[in-house]
């Protein structure tokens, strides 16, 4: 694999901020012609460095006032198995294997409590999942979805 330099790092600075930017203003900001900032790019994709550009969506805006984080136990030789299942849930926006008594962290957004409860049930109906608890987030004070690396 290839190194990464100061410049690949800076490019992949300005993408976390601006995922849609051009390659025309990215040479602009970078001092590089639009060719090198393409081919740049292109490469930090084959490195595996960047794994996809999506756009950050309000999803309270859109209906869906209520984020929950869902402890979730589940056997340790179904895990996998959960874990693929839980991905298929349309709401399920993040999913953690982490360390301690639970097994996985689920993040799942929901229109409402009554939505939040219909979630929880398709999850707790998941053969392998033992147990869930639940938190409610009360509001986001921080989301962010860069570092600094330069």
């Amino acid at each position: 694999m290839s190194e990464v330099d100061e410049k690949d790092l800076k490019i992949l600075e300005v993408l976390q901020e601006e995922g849609g930017i051009t390659f025309v203003e990215l040479g602009k900001r970078l001092n590089m012609s639009p060719s090198t900032a393409y081919i740049r790019v292109r490469r930090l994709r084959q490195m595996g460095l960047i794994k996809k550009v999506v756009s950050i969506i309000d999803y309270q805006r859109l209906g869906y006032k209520v984020r929950a984080f869902i402890f979730v136990k589940v056997e340790p030789k179904k895990l996998e198995q959960v874990a693929k299942e839980l991905s298929e849930i349309d709401n399920v926006l993040q999913i953690q294997d982490i360390t301690g008594e639970p097994s996985l962290l689920v993040q799942v957004i929901a229109r409402d409590n009554e939505h939040l409860a219909q979630i929880l049930d398709h999850i707790g109906k998941i053969d392998g999942v033992l147990s869930t608890n639940t938190m409610i987030a009360l509001r986001t004070l921080k989301e962010s979805y860069r570092i600094k690396l330069t």
